[in-house]
């Protein structure tokens, strides 16, 4: 999924602000006396998903599910730069009640004193998958509930592979061999696409190569990190992939994929329905560590999480409606309409018992890593600044070991 740049100097000040503002009865609906006896009926919630603002896509039904199995009203904001507009609300205590946002950045929010843990709203997260829920822990707490999971794996084009007479790479030197074999430049087509853009959509995408060289994120810069940029410069360099990945989003990548551009990608599973839409013979392998195996894979996906406003019995509310918003069965449509992988172990397996695209994309969730299990509430800074890193390193702007140095020293 596309990742969106969180900035959060202006939420610093949010745990003072939020004590200092409970709330009383207003135009939003109904809310708590002092005495707790009456409980809000309309909650607010921000999301970023304006490809969801359809009025009848499986994200707005599964809401509509929710009201009424709750009782409660929703009065939702989206907007594609809703982390900008959070951030800055944030500043001022005119937050929503519910917020959706990508996992890595829970645990910057939750060290703000913004976030509501589970503990006080009531979420239950219990039976999800551990390393799932990690992603929204902080300091021993859990803020919020998963609606859903992903990864990245490799995309390939059966036909132009087989064409070729090659099997998908399990390599670093496989990929490049591969790589260079498929290029065509009297077709336009690149052996390799990725999304090399100077944010965390980026290093999103590189995550599996710093990982599968043996790299950290606890040091950027590291003679591994190195080997792993210097994979994608020289990918670049040779023509094997495309200078405009600097600029490309994952949505891009994959309509360079579909126009027959590229003949493999880095991608996630939220590309399963459009490229079946387009009737490509595609196959999903996962992306190979340097000397073979799979590389780890950053966890994608969203949480839902209820806000802090010093209402007690609003919270409690909001909490309410997640545990809805999270039931398995409530789940269902919106999983399979965003082929994202249930949080549940056993509706994932059930998952791909039903629909063999997803068994491959079961496995790479279950084993994927938390992007913020080694950085915490860091992470979106680290991951910020190495995407500027390799997007400069990929646009020939500066060697890997200068951008990654420069990274490293900029988060210090």
């Amino acid at each position: 999924m596309k990742q969106r740049r969180w900035t959060l100097a202006a939420a610093l000040a949010v745990p003072t602000l939020l004590l200092a503002t409970a709330c009383s009865a207003g135009d939003d609906g109904e809310t708590a006396t002092p005495d707790g006896e009456a409980g809000a009926t309309t909650l607010t919630l921000w999301d970023g998903w304006t490809q969801y603002n359809t009025g009848s896509s499986p994200y707005e039904s599964l809401i509509a599910t929710c009201e009424a199995e709750t009782g409660i009203t929703i009065e939702r904001t989206v907007s594609e730069s809703i982390g900008d507009t959070f951030t800055q609300a944030a500043g001022t205590g005119d937050t929503p009640d519910l917020v959706i946002m990508d996992n890595p950045n829970v645990t910057q929010f939750a060290e703000t004193g913004i976030l509501v843990d589970n503990a006080t709203s009531g979420i239950d997260t219990s039976e999800m998958m551990a390393n799932i829920v990690a992603s929204g822990e902080y300091e021993g707490a859990t803020y919020g509930a998963p609606v859903g999971s992903n990864t990245l794996a490799l995309y390939y084009n059966k036909d132009l592979l087989d064409a070729a007479g090659i099997t998908p790479p399990t390599s670093w030197a496989e990929l490049v061999d591969a790589a260079a074999a498929l290029t065509d430049p009297a077709t336009s087509t690149y052996g390799l696409a990725f999304s090399a853009r100077p944010d965390q959509e980026g290093s999103f995408q590189f995550l599996p190569f710093f990982w599968g060289g043996g790299a950290e994120l606890t040091d950027i810069a590291s003679p591994e990190a190195i080997e792993a940029l210097t994979l994608w410069v020289d990918l670049v360099k040779d023509g094997y992939a495309s200078q405009e990945n600097v600029t490309l989003n994952q949505q891009e990548i994959r309509d360079q994929f579909t126009a027959g551009h590229a003949a493999m990608m880095v991608n996630g599973t939220w590309q399963l329905n459009t490229l079946d839409e387009a009737g490509i013979n595609y196959g999903v392998v996962p992306i190979p560590a340097k000397d073979g195996g799979e590389a780890p894979s950053p966890l994608g996906g969203e949480f839902i999480i209820p806000v802090q406003n010093g209402d007690e019995a609003k919270i409690e509310t909001a909490g309410t409606f997640v545990n809805c918003f999270v039931n398995r069965d409530n789940l269902s449509e919106w999983l399979n309409g965003q082929t994202y992988i249930s949080p549940y172990r056993d509706q994932a397996d059930e998952q791909a018992a039903t629909d063999e695209r997803l068994a491959p994309w079961v496995a790479a969730v279950a084993a994927a890593r938390s992007r913020t299990e080694d950085l915490g509430s860091t992470f979106p800074t680290v991951a910020t600044k190495l995407g500027e890193a390799l997007s400069g390193a990929v646009s020939g702007q500066s060697d890997p070991s200068s951008a990654l140095s420069a990274a490293a020293a900029a988060v210090q």
